[in-house]
């Protein structure tokens, strides 16, 4: 996990009207790349310092929903971190099923947290 690069106050955001109208997804996604020239550590790297400077002005996306005690659900701002996975992998992008990802790709490339915000 990748928390932001300077000490956060803890806090709790309520959710907005439209947060509360749209149904819980789990935000997720990943990269795929050509194999870079560049040093491949030198550029994780760089997007760690990178993420860990970002996370400071949008420090929400760090912290994960709980349920405040009405009962609602809000962020609660913890800098907790964001998930920051890398893989490598020996296949060719063409032998992965990608256009029907639910089925062969569930829980193999993208882990669950399904109190992240981020």
């Amino acid at each position: 996990e990748k928390q932001a690069e300077s000490e956060l106050l803890e806090s709790w955001l309520p959710l907005s009207n439209l947060d509360l109208f749209v149904p819980h997804l789990y935000p997720s996604c990943f990269f795929v790349y050509e194999k870079p020239i560049l040093e491949f550590r030198s550029m994780l790297s760089t997007l760690k310092k990178g993420l860990s400077k970002l996370l400071i002005p949008y420090h929400p996306l760090a912290g994960e929903v709980v349920t405040s005690p009405a009962g609602e659900p809000e962020i609660h701002c913890n800098n907790h971190g964001v998930e920051f996975i890398e893989a490598y992998a020996d296949i060719e992008l063409c032998n992965l099923a990608l256009h029907h990802p639910d089925a062969y790709l569930a829980g193999k490339l993208l882990p669950m947290r399904p109190t992240a915000v981020l």
